[in-house]
């Protein structure tokens, strides 16, 4: 199954085992997923684990991370990565998004971010709504 490939160096088996379940996805004997499943498939397929520090070492990180990084809300980055201003991947939904460092120490990227946020307070020129 393609997905455990892909997801199989993102996140702990457990992790692949709820995403499976929560879109549908059955093993060959149509049951549900769980973590040891999930590593017996590991086992028959030859495919790696997860190990903990393996984002760091490539390079990605998840949004959360990116968001720190860019001195940004999560739900920000979420709004730029849809908006195709940060470039990210995800392999399914429910997977964690994978974003590249060199694409949030990029200074364009950095640039391009600071102009297309949301102010946090009114501006000058915004007037109060006044509600009777």
């Amino acid at each position: 199954m393609e997905l455990i490939r892909a997801c199989a160096r993102l996140v702990p088996d457990k992790a692949i085992a709820g995403l499976l379940n929560r879109a549908g996805k059955r093993t060959g004997r149509s049951n549900g997923w769980s973590q040891l499943r999930v590593r017996s498939f590991h086992n028959t397929h030859g495919i790696a684990v997860y190990r903990d520090g393996e984002w760091a070492e490539r390079g990605e990180f998840t949004f959360t991370e990116a968001a720190r990084m860019l001195n940004l809300s999560p739900a920000t980055v979420l709004r730029q990565i849809a908006a195709g201003i940060i470039p990210a991947e995800q392999y399914c939904k429910g997977a964690p998004w994978v974003i590249k460092r060199r694409d949030i120490e990029d200074s364009r990227l950095i640039e391009c971010v600071r102009h297309s946020r949301r102010p946090s307070s009114p501006g000058l020129e915004q007037k109060p709504i006044d509600f009777q």
